[in-house]
């Protein structure tokens, strides 16, 4: 064999094992990811600092570990774990910076370092911590991924933390866009799907979690009866089989679909094979599902079960007023009604200024109203015939209103709050039986009334008639509708039934 030929050899040889080692730690990633998935967070920062030991110079490494001690700080509002994970990634960031600096075209590089000011943003935001901080990153976030797709098209895994800013950005309400153009972010949330879809067909490593995202942010109003966020959870619980957080996000989805018994399956499910990391987090999260799964089926007695299941996993800072207010209502539907006010009575008044606080401020409000004032009878029957119509019982939910409807109860709804409540449960109740007729007869209804407490039923039912006349193909009368609901500025639920109009507007 002569010199030349073992030359040859030589370098093909080393050129196959550098493409080998490449490859080894995409391996070594994914394999982690699917540990992160699996909730075995142990087994997933050995694997990230295997690769970080024999390949020191690579930031992916130390970005994935970082990555852990987000999962692990988001769901358990941990101040070690979050402490954790800023060290982390702020090592991840001088990284960057350093190989940045000897060439700042270095395209994967720019990506961690935009992912790495994006997830810093996010668990900033979501726990309730610096918002000038969180806007410094996002913004930073935003501006390096928004570079990296536009110095390289074809860098898919940057499409997806693009993808979550467009979406979140384009829930924000109408009335408030031109602030953000002002700062230079722009939101849509037709183009973040788009960026999102793109990224889980064609990511390397965020195909995953890109599809948990696509899912959550696919769910449209209920009476669409879209399959497209339950077919991807569906998915997600395919390929992962072992994963109890994504039966979760699927039990999550069958819920909002009205598929209660097979979401009650699923939350089941990812119980019994809790048994990793997170395990507490996991019982707080399923026993909720639980808990509102059986309040919808109105079977009462497995609710209190297992909301007083959930509350045992609850923090001070976890938004538990209305698992305080639904369980209270179990007791009472039940008969208990001194248990009832020991749980109405413990709803806090402390809120935590974000987005979904409205929820916690509603049962807060209402816990008071049940304090003051039992259940009455048409009360009992409202709740009642929601929750079939919540578990897909549309018929029966249907005739429970048309009792309340009939000369039997009419002296019973004496003011305008008592008519919101059914006038607005009925027409739901059509509209999810496909009465179209029915349902825009009682939203009109609504809409004329003058209600002291429960104002939040006439914009939402505003919105409701938009929807109908959007898709009956009145535009002009649908737009009229929705900019009634700007007529009102201190009701229930106000800034998500904009989020709502926006998701609406984006999708059709």
């Amino acid at each position: 064999m002569t010199k030349k030929t073992l030359l040859l050899i030589f370098l093909l040889l080393s050129l196959l094992s550098k493409h080998s080692f490449s490859l080894n730690i995409d391996d070594d990633i994914r394999s982690g990811l699917t540990d992160i998935y699996n909730l075995k967070f142990d087994d997933a920062e050995s694997k990230f600092i295997s690769v970080q030991k024999n390949n020191p110079e690579d930031v992916k490494g130390y970005f994935y570990q970082a990555l852990i001690y987000y999962y692990r700080a988001l769901p358990t509002r941990d101040e070690k774990m979050l402490d954790r994970f800023l060290d982390l990634s702020d090592k991840v960031i001088e990284l960057c910076d350093k190989r940045l600096d000897k060439n700042e075209n270095d395209i994967e590089t720019l990506y961690y370092k935009g992912l790495a000011h994006s997830y810093r943003s996010l668990i900033l935001l979501n726990l309730n911590k610096s918002l000038l901080k969180a806007a410094s990153n996002g913004n930073d976030g935003y501006r390096i991924l928004s570079d990296v797709i536009k110095q390289k098209p074809d860098y898919y895994d940057a499409y997806m933390g693009l993808g979550l800013y467009k979406i979140a950005i384009g829930f924000v309400p109408e009335k408030f866009q031109w602030l953000l153009s002002i700062i230079g972010f722009d939101g849509n949330i037709k183009n973040g799907l788009d960026l999102l879809k793109t990224s889980l067909e064609k990511g390397k490593f965020t195909k995953i979690e890109a599809k948990v995202y696509y899912s959550i942010s696919s769910i449209t109003e209920k009476e669409d009866n879209s399959t497209v966020s339950v077919d991807y959870a569906k998915q997600l619980v395919d390929e992962y089989p072992e994963s109890p957080i994504f039966r979760l996000v699927y039990a999550m989805m069958l819920q909002e679909r009205t598929r209660v018994d097979e979401s009650i399956t699923q939350v089941n499910k990812a119980l019994e094979t809790n048994n990793r990391s997170l395990q507490n987090e996991m019982k707080k999260g399923g026993n909720a599902l639980l808990g509102n799964a059986y309040f919808k089926k109105n079977d009462f007695a497995s609710a209190i079960r297992v909301i007083e299941e959930h509350l045992r996993y609850v923090n001070d800072e976890d938004r538990y007023n209305i698992s305080l207010y639904t369980l209270g209502l179990c007791y009472e539907l039940t008969g208990n009604r001194n248990k009832a006010l020991e749980f109405y009575s413990k709803t806090r008044t402390k809120f935590n200024e974000e987005r979904d606080g409205e929820l916690e401020k509603y049962a807060y409000r209402m816990s008071r109203e049940r304090i003051n004032s039992a259940l009455r009878d048409i009360d009992s029957m409202i709740i009642t015939a929601n929750n079939l119509r919540d578990a897909g019982s549309f018929d029966e939910s249907v005739k429970t209103f048309e009792k309340l409807l009939g000369s039997t109860y009419a002296g019973k709804f004496n003011n305008d709050d008592d008519k919101a409540s059914l006038y607005s449960g009925a027409a739901h109740s059509y509209l999810m039986k496909k009465d179209l007729q029915k349902a825009i007869e009682y939203f009109e209804k609504t809409i004329m009334l003058n209600p002291k407490k429960e104002v939040w039923h006439i914009p939402h039912s505003y919105f409701e008639l938009g929807k109908i006349y959007y898709r009956k193909g009145d535009k002009k009368k649908a737009d009229d509708y929705f900019e009634k609901i700007y007529d009102y500025s201190d009701y229930d639920s106000k800034i998500f039934l904009e989020m709502r109009l926006a998701n609406f507007k984006a999708k059709n």
